[in-house]
Parts: structure tokens; sequence; C-alpha cells
């Protein structure tokens, strides 16, 4: 059995995870759009730049989304991919970031809160501030994802009821749909077409004279995995819904003697 074979990857052909994916990117425009404002004098905290760089990841994340649906549009598969392994990336760089943000303000740790604001908002590699890695995040990203299809098996019965809807060829186990849902699986195989091994281009770009069912299938298969990208998303909603009650943490941390009106 593959992760190809289950059909809760056949996102294209399900009404309800067509649906999903088009919500989250309308919930992540809606982020993108928002102004930052305060109901209290924020003046000489980091509130500003927490706030402008959570919207951004909203924003990078929206224009990268919609550039996957048009390269999807002209069938250009490859940087689609491409696109969606860099959606990941924001997703799980917003995602730690907050919770970054949020740990130190539990720990009541101004200067640390200060410094680890500048890592995300201004690091640059060879700079005078060293960013955060990637990987970092991505780490953060699979933690956070593998609770998150936990709660739903818990809930939901989710894994059970994937498994046993599995074609009988696919011989489907729980542990085998908790692999398809992983947005670590699903980043790991936007990465072999980002890089431009055999599969990124002998596979998908083969000679022009010649048919390929097996090209054909590896297209479709990576239109999926872009898509289901998108759906990763949800991961830096549930973040950014969270960023008010973590600004109220720190006026009541930082600056006590605001009141909010």
């Amino acid at each position: 059995m593959t992760e190809t074979d289950l059909p809760c990857l056949a996102i294209e052909s399900e009404p309800l995870a067509i649906n999903r994916i088009a919500g989250i990117e309308e919930e992540l425009k809606r982020w993108a759009c928002k102004s930052v404002s305060f109901s209290f004098d924020a003046r000489g905290t980091d509130l500003f730049s927490i706030h402008e760089l959570a919207h951004s990841y909203a924003r990078r994340s929206v224009d990268l989304a919609a550039s996957i649906r048009l390269l999807l549009q002209e069938y250009r598969i490859v940087p689609a991919t491409i696109l969606g392994r860099a959606f990941i990336e924001t997703v799980a760089m917003g995602c730690f970031f907050l919770h970054e943000i949020n740990r130190l303000i539990i720990a009541g740790d101004r200067h640390r809160v200060d410094e680890r604001v500048k890592r995300f908002y201004a690091g640059v590699k060879g700079g005078g501030i060293e960013p955060v890695h990637v990987m970092d995040a991505m780490r953060h990203l699979e933690k956070i994802d593998a609770e998150y299809v936990t709660y739903l098996d818990q809930k939901y019965g989710l894994l059970t009821i994937a498994a046993q809807t599995a074609p009988p060829s696919a011989k489907a186990t729980t542990e085998d749909v908790r692999k398809a849902l992983s947005a670590m699986k699903n980043y790991d195989l936007l990465s072999e077409i980002s890089h431009p091994n055999g599969t990124g281009t002998q596979f998908l770009y083969p000679d022009t004279a010649e048919s390929s069912p097996q090209a054909d299938k590896l297209r479709h298969r990576f239109r999926q995995a872009s898509l289901i990208a998108i759906w990763n998303g949800h991961h830096l909603l549930k973040a950014l819904s969270d960023l008010d009650a973590m600004t109220e943490s720190y006026r009541r941390t930082f600056i006590p003697g605001t009141r909010r009106p």
C-alpha cells in the first residue's frame, strides 16, 4: 500500500475537501487584510512588530496559494510543487513564531521576547542578526500536526474510517493513513520534485515524442500534493486565532499599568 492509493488524498473529487481548502484560503485572505491596531497604548513595545509579522505570514500564504492555483490551471505541476513546499514552510514558520513568542511571554522574559522577535523579523543569514532556521519551524509543525491528527482520530475515528474505506487492494492500516495525512510526509514528497532529481526532471519532463502514462500518474499525484499543502494552512489559522489572547497576556505581563477600555 502507498499513500497514493488512499481515497482521502483524492481531494479534487471530494466536495468537502474542496470546500475546506477554499475556506482556508478565504480565512487567510481575511487575516491578510487586517491592519495592526490596539485598544491600549502599545508604544515602546514589540507588539506592532509581532502583529505585523503574524499578518505577513498570512499575506505570504495567500500569495503562494494563489500562485499554486494559477500554475495548476496551466498544468504546470513542477513549479506548483515548489511553491507548495514554500507554502508549508511559511505555515511552519508562522506557527513557530507565535508559539515561541507566547512561550516567552508566559515565562515573563521581555528581553528574550525582544531578541526572539528580532531574529524572526530581521534575521538575515550572514548579517548581524541570525535568522531562525526553517527546520526548527518544520519540527514544530511536525509536532502540532501529529497532535492534530491524533485529536481527529480520538474524536471522529478518522484513521480507522479512512483505512476501512480504502480499496481492498490498498490494504491500508491506520499507520498508513497517519503517514498519508502527515504535513511532513507531504513536505518530503514535494521536496523530491523541488530538487532537480530524476523524478522532477526526466520522469516529469519526458521526451515530447513519447506518451508517458507514468509521468501522467506522477503529475496527478503531485497536483494533489500541492493542494494538500494549502490545506495545511489550517495550522497557521489556529495560531493566528490565539493572537489576541497572546496580546492580552503581553499587556498584563509587561505593561500592567495599562487598561483595556
